[in-house]
């Protein structure tokens, strides 16, 4: 209990000197932090404000930005690289290619982004009919995925400064390009939906235009940014051969984005099996997702901070104070995640009233948010250790095991718990447990192993 309450004293003071200044895991976590809340709440405010426009429209939306979502993870994998191995390179004092890297990542994850948007868009009709949209939705769909897409460069761009301005130890800018995305959003939706214009600037086009002009902004004040941050990037000194560390951004970022991926794919497929469970259950698990949505930022913020420092000690070579950074932070993370969830069990009844007044299914979440417990005391594992492991440079072991995971455990043990013996949605809550707590597990093991000290970025 001494170490616990050690941790959770000394989380704050939790800190590497590097060439940039001093760089704090508190410093670096609640920029992530509020970042990833104001990313979330983009897509969150377009669906509350298009509800009171028509249910159709957010239809729509919705299903579009599912698809646009897959697309943007493959910035992400840009992203992600882009940070490990800036921050390898910092920490090792190589300034040089950690610029190289900086730059290579804004040209490669734009000219991608560009290229794929044009295509994309050229094939929006077809794309939305795959997502067995009809009629009206259809037509609205496809308008509001094509006028995204078309300019998919732009959060291409931004994802992959985001990820420069965390590695180089200024990720408060990073929310402040955020923040001025979403109140730009807000400002322009309402004005799409409720201002005295165009009628054919009005709905799903109005909405798709508003997003374009809100990333659009966001670019301009990022790149404002990146040019004052006094990183010394060098960009007009950079020669072809200053290009080649793609193949390692890569290399460190594709197998994150295929955990990803296959991820968002087996929620996908737990939510179609759900769906044969009937409406309440389905129902129940949004209502539960969106509360335990908190629970699952906060950790997955710190296993953020996490990769980013022990990036910068694995370069240094201080690789026993990364190990021991880790466990201070894993110890931390568990602590608060049972802590949290445990609030949410025991006034779950007063906390799903706000969402709804149905007994059933406030009666029905119960048992979820009980079990839930487990399922963040496993998730806190996941993320700390899967990001200490990818800041490290050690990938391809918790991509294999990501993979493994989500459809030998989770998709299938919902499955069986859920639809074969009955258990409903309380057997898929538990398929999810049995899932975050192996992987969970795995990567703890494999970070004690110290086999990541190996690993070359």
């Amino acid at each position: 209990m001494k170490k616990w309450s050690l941790c959770l004293l000394n989380f704050k003071n939790m800190s590497i000197d590097t060439a940039e200044g001093k760089m704090t895991l508190m410093g670096l976590f609640i920029p992530l932090f509020v970042e990833q809340l104001l990313m979330n709440m983009m897509g969150t405010v377009n669906t509350l404000m298009l509800g009171n426009y028509a249910d159709d429209a957010v239809a729509a939306v919705g299903a579009a930005n599912q698809l646009i979502g897959f697309i943007y993870t493959t910035f992400a994998v840009i992203s992600g690289g882009t940070s490990v191995v800036i921050s390898h390179r910092l920490g090792a004092g190589s300034k040089e290619e950690a610029s190289d890297a900086a730059v290579t990542s804004i040209v490669f994850c734009g000219g991608l982004s560009l290229v794929v948007g044009i295509i994309l868009a050229n094939f929006a009709g077809p794309l939305m009919k795959l997502m067995q949209l009809e009629g009206n939705v259809l037509s609205m769909a496809v308008v509001y995925f094509r006028i995204v897409i078309s300019f998919a460069f732009l959060q291409g761009i931004m994802s992959v400064i985001s990820a420069i301005l965390r590695s180089y130890g200024r990720p408060k800018r990073a929310v402040v390009v955020s923040l001025l995305m979403n109140v730009l959003n807000v400002i322009l939706n309402a004005i799409v939906l409720y201002g005295n214009i165009n009628e054919k600037y009005v709905g799903t086009r109005g909405i798709a235009i508003a997003n374009v002009t809100s990333r659009s902004m966001a670019l301009v004040l990022g790149v404002v940014f990146l040019a004052t941050a006094g990183l010394k990037l060098n960009i007009r000194k950079k020669k072809l051969r200053s290009f080649r560390c793609i193949r390692r951004i890569l290399h460190i970022g594709i197998p994150g984005g295929v955990s990803s991926l296959s991820y968002s794919l087996s929620q996908v497929v737990s939510t179609s099996i759900l769906a044969v469970l009937g409406t309440m259950a389905l129902t129940a698990k949004i209502y539960v997702s969106s509360i335990v949505f908190y629970v699952y930022v906060l950790g997955y913020s710190i296993g953020l901070a996490t990769a980013i420092m022990i990036g910068w000690m694995k370069g240094a070579g201080e690789y026993e104070k990364a190990y021991v950074l880790n466990q201070q932070i894993l110890r931390f993370a568990v602590t608060v995640n049972v802590i949290l969830s445990s609030v949410i069990y025991v006034f779950h009844r007063q906390i799903m009233s706000v969402f709804t007044s149905n007994q059933q299914i406030i009666h029905m979440t119960g048992i979820i948010f009980l079990i839930d417990i487990f399922v963040e005391f496993g998730r806190a594992f996941n993320h700390i250790e899967n990001n200490s492991l990818s800041g490290a440079g050690d990938v391809l072991f918790p991509m294999m095991i990501a993979v493994v995971s989500a459809w030998g455990i989770s998709i299938l043990f919902s499955y069986i718990l859920g639809i074969q013996m009955g258990l409903g949605l309380t057997g898929c809550w538990i398929a999810f447990a049995m899932d975050e707590m192996f992987r969970g597990i795995m990567y703890f093991f494999r970070f004690r192993s110290k086999k990541w000290i190996s690993k070359r970025v």
